[in-house]
């Protein structure tokens, strides 16, 4: 495990999350001015803080600037999994098709165009977790607010996600506390706990108790948790800024955020008819969806633990075998890789 600790000073603004913006229950935009202080990094806990200016003229990706142009890094809220509110189709790759020579292909994407099936689609409660978020925040009295947030890491190639996010928690004061609100996510019933093999023990086992207690007085998403997967609703679509007349029918059953994300794919392919897999057939295509069971992970460890595709945790594409704080979900090795004129260390 990371031994080091990164960690960012900036600002995060209420309006951004859903219903005044588009921003859902666990990913953040929080500005930062790099300058004196922004960035800091220890290398373990005995060592102090230091400045570090690795994030000054970085890209990451495909050199997409690692801070925007408005002063911004994404932030993806480690530890949880909220409701979707807008999650998308994936594009069509060349592996799902291995069969097909680049004229066939080009012709599977563009009869996927055509159909029209790739739009931001929500799950229910996606409405409901992401303006309480949005109202906890707003409490403070302020539209923006200081925050601090922070990621255990040990060299800058580990920062970012693979979509350019920062995987991190984020600190705000809250009526004169210090709140988490990863923590107050997963507490309050906002999120699910969603474990990956790069967090630490800790980390996975204060969530998981929050994410018990949450489950035992039934809080907002536990009370509406799924055991099977329902037909897809091609109905429920992100809804507008401003749009809360949608919070009147936003309850309902909710699965595990991560299978709605790629039932959410196949049910487009189906639609776009440029596939015949079942559920469950496509699910168990899925061969980089590799995880462990938790007890067994924080038991034995990433190297020892038994490790099992997720698809094995569905059972006909239909009934859904395990709990939410159940799972640590193997992290996937492809990072974006960061590249600048102070990049090599922090």
């Amino acid at each position: 495990m990371p031994q080091g600790l990164l960690e960012v000073s900036g600002t995060i603004d209420v309006i951004q999350f859903w219903p005044d913006g588009r921003s859902d229950a666990d990913t953040a935009k929080i500005v930062v001015t790099i300058g004196p202080d922004s960035v800091r990094f220890r290398e373990n806990n005995a060592r102090p803080f230091r400045v570090t200016h690795f994030l000054d003229g970085a890209t990451v990706g495909r050199r997409k600037p690692a801070v925007n142009a408005k002063g911004q890094l994404t932030i993806r809220l480690q530890g949880i999994d909220a409701p979707e509110l807008h999650f998308q189709p994936s594009a069509i790759e060349a592996s799902e098709f291995p069969g097909l020579d680049p004229a066939g292909l080009a012709a599977v994407k563009k009869q996927y165009h055509d159909a029209k099936v790739v739009h931001p689609y929500r799950q229910l409660l996606g409405a409901t977790t992401t303006k309480a978020l949005h109202d906890f925040l707003a409490s403070a009295g302020s539209s923006t607010l200081p925050c601090r947030a922070f990621t255990q890491v040990d060299l800058p190639n580990e920062v970012f996600d693979k979509y350019g996010r920062i995987v991190a928690d984020i600190e705000v004061k809250i009526g004169g506390n210090t709140v988490n609100i990863n923590e107050w996510a997963v507490q309050t019933g906002a999120a699910f706990p969603a474990f990956y093999s790069s967090m630490s023990d800790t980390e996975i086992t204060t969530l998981r108790g929050l994410g018990n207690t949450a489950r035992s007085n039934e809080l907002g998403v536990w009370k509406h948790l799924a055991k099977t997967i329902d037909a897809f609703d091609f109905t429920l679509l992100e809804p507008k800024p401003g749009d809360t007349s949608v919070l009147a029918t936003d309850a309902g059953p909710v699965i595990f955020p991560k299978l709605y994300r790629r039932q959410t794919n196949w049910a487009a392919r189906i639609k776009a008819a440029v596939s015949t897999a079942t559920l469950q057939q496509f699910l168990d295509a899925q061969k980089k969806d590799q995880c462990y069971r938790t007890d067994d992970f924080l038991a034995n460890g990433e190297h020892v633990a038994r490790k099992f595709l997720l698809a094995t945790l569905v059972k006909g594409g239909k009934t859904i075998l395990f709990e939410p704080d159940g799972i640590v979900v193997k992290e996937d090795p492809a990072s974006t890789t960061i590249r600048g004129p102070n990049v090599d260390k922090f």
